[in-house]
């Protein structure tokens, strides 16, 4: 019996590693490329605007239904849970009542090169439409989240570009 690690490398087991390699190589940048949910808060904390955001890859096709609900919320928990932890260090209130707290479908290479930018903007200056905005131009699409009694997290369209 021959172990793995004393099997020879012919041409064909050389042919058929790169190809391993090849396809993993696409993987990652395919993965690389994929869009993310994200959950932003607007809040102030002991008077000082805040913006604690969370969110996860999107490996699902959020067109299919329930799947747009189900890592929306979990996206939302996450940051909720966050922020409830911070509350330990001073008083919490949502900047806007409707708009406190959004679900953002957006690409990474967006989310890192401009969101901190927006983020900071709003942090000094606290225009939540300026924001919205902003965020709309960036995002594929934006929805308010909101919880209803008797139905769970609502999430509302508020913003959606097909230019993304």
């Amino acid at each position: 019996m021959v172990s793995i690690n004393k099997i020879l490398l012919t041409k064909s087991n050389l042919r058929r590693a790169r190809g391993v390699r090849i396809i993993k190589i696409r993987f990652l940048k395919n993965m690389a490329s994929q869009d993310y949910l994200i959950a932003i808060a607007l809040i102030e904390q002991n008077n000082i605007r805040a913006m604690p955001l969370g969110g996860k890859e999107i490996k699902d096709n959020l067109d299919e239904e329930g799947n747009l609900k189900k890592l929306g919320e979990e996206v939302i928990l996450n940051l909720l849970l966050r922020v409830f932890q911070r509350s330990d260090e001073g008083a919490l209130k949502r900047v806007s009542e409707d708009k406190g707290l959004l679900l953002v479908h957006m690409h990474p290479k967006r989310m890192q090169k401009e969101l901190p930018f927006i983020k900071s903007e709003w942090i000094r200056d606290g225009d939540t439409n300026q924001f919205l905005k902003y965020l709309g131009n960036l995002s594929k699409e934006i929805w308010t989240a909101s919880f209803v009694k008797y139905k769970g997290v609502d999430l509302i369209s508020i913003a959606k570009n097909e230019d993304i």
